[in-house]
C-alpha cells in the first residue's frame, strides 16, 4: 500500500511539474515549438530583404551605378575596384541569408502545418527559393542539401546548376501551396504578410516572376528556352500592383531603431557616389542613345540623381568617372559659413546620397535632396512589372520580334516612371519623343538593357544581365564600344590587377565567404579548386558559360 502512494504521489509530482513548465512557455521567445507562423513570417522576410538588398548594394558597385570614394581600405573603395573579399564584402549576404533567413524556414513550415495554414508555407517556400536563387547567382555555388542539417558541420557545397533545378521545383510546390483552401484555424495570410499584405494572388504571380527570371538567366545555354519563359510571364505580374515592393519605414533621425528605414540609406554614406556610367544612361548620353529632334530629358533624372543648392538655384550631381581615376577627394560643410570646405572645393559637385539636411530649417543650404532610393522610408523594388516587361522585350528581341519588343520596352519604362511617381502626361511626353526608340527596326538589345540597368537599380540582377551580355565587349572578351551590350563600361582605373590581370576579365561572381573559408574550405575546394585562386572571381558561373 505504501509503494502505491509512492508511485502516485510521484505521478502526480511530475504531472504538476509538466503543467507548470507549460504555463510558463514564453510565447514572445523564439524556441522551436513556441512562435506561430505568423509570427515567424515577418522577420523571415525581412532577412531575407536584409540579404537581398545588401547583395544588390554590393552589385552596384561591381555594375557602376556607384562609386565609393576617399578610404582605400573600406570594402565599398575595394569593391569599385572589381575585389570581393572573403573577409569583407563577401560576409554580409551570407551571412544574413542562411543564418538568420534561412535556418527559419523549415521551422515556418513546421508551425503552419499543424493548422494548414497553406499560404503560409507557399510564401515561405517562395522566400527560401529566392534566396537560394540569389546567392546562387552571386558566389556560384552555395551549401543546399545539407545547410539546414544539424548533424553536418562541414556541409556539402553543391553545383549551380543542381541548386537550380531544386528551387524551381520548390517554386512549384509554393504556387500549389498557395493555391490550397487553408485550414479552419489558420491564420489568414495577411496576419502576418509584411511584404505583399496577405495578397494571395501576388505571390503567385511573385513565383511565377522569379520562374521567368531564372529562365532568362541561361541565354548562354542551349537549353534556353524563350516559350517558357513568355508563358512564365504571361502567370507573372502584369500591372505595377502586382508587383512585389518592401515598403519602409521613415521615423525621423532622432529614432535609434534603424530596423524599418531603407537598407540602401543605410548602405549609402556620405562616401558613396553615383558613378558616371548611370549618370550618362539617365541623361541618355552614351554611344548609340536614342536621339533627335524631338530630345526630352528623362523625366525620372531628378528623383533618382539628387541635387544641390547653390546660388538660388540648383546642380545636378556628377557622376565619379571610376575608369580614369580613384575619384574625387572628400570635402567637408562647413555649418558656421554655411559653404564647403577642402581641396579641390569643385569636388563637392559630387553630391552624398542621401538626403542632407534631413530637415532644414530656414537659410540652411540644401546640401543634397537625395535620391528617391536612398530615402530612409523609400521602397525597394524587389520584383516588378518593369522587370518582366524588359524581360519579355530581350526575349522578344532574340526571337526577332522587334515590333513587340519594343512595345515592351516602352511598357518597361512607363512602369518604372509610374513606380517612381512621374505624371503619366510626363510619362506619355517623354515615350514619345526622340529620346526614346520609336521605330522596331532601330532597336538593339543594347537600348533594352540600358533601360532595364535604369529600372533595376540597386537590384543583384543589374550584375547577372551584365555578366549574360557580356558587359561592353566583343566576341573575344576585350572591350569594344561599337557591338558591346552596355555602353561605357569600361575596367576601373585602379582595377586589382591581382583578380583581374588581363583585359579580358571581368567581375564573374563573388568571393566565398570567410565562414567558409575558415571552417569549411575543404568543401568549398572539393567542387571548385579553384576558390582559393585570385583570378576565381573573373571564373564564370554556370549559366556564364556555354
Amino acid at each position: 500500500m505504501k509503494k502505491l502512494i509512492i508511485i502516485i504521489g510521484l505521478a502526480t509530482t511530475f504531472t504538476s511539474c509538466k503543467k507548470w513548465l507549460d504555463v510558463n512557455d514564453n510565447p514572445n521567445t523564439a524556441t522551436t515549438d513556441v512562435p506561430t507562423a505568423e509570427m515567424r513570417l515577418p522577420p523571415l522576410i525581412s532577412q531575407f530583404n536584409y540579404a537581398y538588398e545588401a547583395a544588390g548594394t554590393r552589385s552596384a558597385f561591381l555594375t557602376q551605378q556607384l562609386a565609393y570614394i576617399n578610404s582605400q581600405g573600406v570594402a565599398n573603395f575595394k569593391l569599385t575596384t572589381w575585389l570581393s573579399e572573403s573577409s569583407g564584402s563577401a560576409n554580409y549576404p551570407w551571412q544574413t541569408w542562411y543564418v538568420m533567413a534561412a535556418v527559419n524556414v523549415d521551422p515556418l513550415i513546421t508551425a503552419a502545418k499543424k493548422v494548414e495554414a497553406w499560404h503560409y508555407i507557399g510564401a515561405a517556400k517562395i522566400i527560401k527559393a529566392w534566396g537560394f536563387a540569389t546567392m546562387n547567382d552571386f558566389y556560384g555555388m552555395v551549401v543546399y542539401d545539407q545547410f539546414a542539417d544539424p548533424n553536418t558541420y562541414t556541409p556539402r557545397f553543391d553545383d549551380g546548376a543542381y541548386v537550380q533545378t531544386k528551387i524551381m521545383a520548390l517554386l512549384d510546390e509554393a504556387i500549389a501551396d498557395l493555391q490550397k483552401t487553408q485550414g479552419l484555424t489558420a491564420p489568414p495570410l495577411a496576419k502576418g504578410d509584411i511584404l505583399n499584405n496577405g495578397n494571395v494572388d501576388t505571390w503567385i504571380k511573385l513565383a511565377y516572376g522569379l520562374k521567368a527570371r531564372l529562365l532568362n538567366h541561361l541565354s548562354k545555354k542551349t537549353d534556353y528556352n524563350p516559350q517558357a519563359i513568355l508563358d512564365a510571364l504571361t502567370k507573372g505580374p502584369q500591372a505595377d500592383n502586382q508587383s512585389t515592393i518592401m515598403q519602409y519605414v521613415d521615423e525621423g533621425p532622432a529614432i535609434p531603431d534603424v530596423s524599418k528605414e531603407a537598407q540602401q540609406y543605410g548602405n549609402t554614406g556620405l562616401s558613396t557616389k553615383f558613378a558616371k556610367l548611370y549618370v550618362d544612361y539617365l541623361s541618355n548620353n552614351y554611344t548609340g542613345a536614342p536621339t533627335g529632334a524631338n530630345n526630352m530629358e528623362d523625366p525620372r533624372i531628378d528623383t533618382i540623381l539628387p541635387n544641390m543648392s547653390v546660388d538660388n538655384g540648383w546642380v545636378r550631381t556628377k557622376g565619379v568617372d571610376v575608369s580614369i581615376s580613384a575619384g574625387p577627394n572628400s570635402v567637408s560643410f562647413n555649418t558656421a559659413t554655411n559653404s564647403f570646405t577642402g581641396s579641390p572645393l569643385s569636388d563637392s559637385a559630387y553630391i552624398t546620397l542621401r538626403k542632407t539636411p534631413y530637415a532644414p530649417t530656414a537659410g540652411q543650404r540644401i546640401q543634397s535632396t537625395g535620391s528617391w532610393y536612398t530615402r530612409r522610408g523609400a521602397k525597394a523594388l524587389l520584383l516588378t512589372n518593369a522587370e518582366m516587361r524588359f524581360i519579355e522585350a530581350e526575349v522578344k528581341f532574340r526571337m526577332n520580334n522587334k515590333t513587340e519588343a519594343l512595345a515592351a520596352y516602352k511598357a518597361g519604362m512607363r512602369s518604372h516612371m509610374n513606380l517612381l511617381g512621374i505624371k503619366p502626361t510626363v510619362i506619355d511626353a517623354f515615350l514619345a519623343s526622340s529620346s526614346v526608340i520609336q521605330d522596331p527596326a532601330a532597336l538593339t538589345m543594347s537600348h533594352i538593357m540600358i533601360q532595364k540597368f535604369i529600372a533595376m537599380s540597386f537590384s543583384p540582377e543589374n550584375w547577372v544581365d551584365m555578366r549574360r551580355m557580356d558587359y561592353c565587349t566583343a566576341s573575344g572578351g576585350v572591350y569594344n564600344e561599337a557591338v558591346g551590350i552596355y555602353k561605357g563600361f569600361k575596367r576601373p582605373f585602379a582595377v586589382n590587377v591581382q583578380a583581374y590581370p588581363n583585359a579580358t576579365d571581368w567581375p564573374r561572381r563573388f568571393a566565398v565567404a570567410s565562414y567558409e573559408i575558415n571552417y569549411n574550405i575543404a568543401e568549398v575546394l572539393k567542387l571548385d579548386p579553384d576558390a582559393a585562386k585570385p583570378t576565381y572571381l573573373n571564373k564564370p558561373v554556370w549559366w556564364d558559360k556555354p
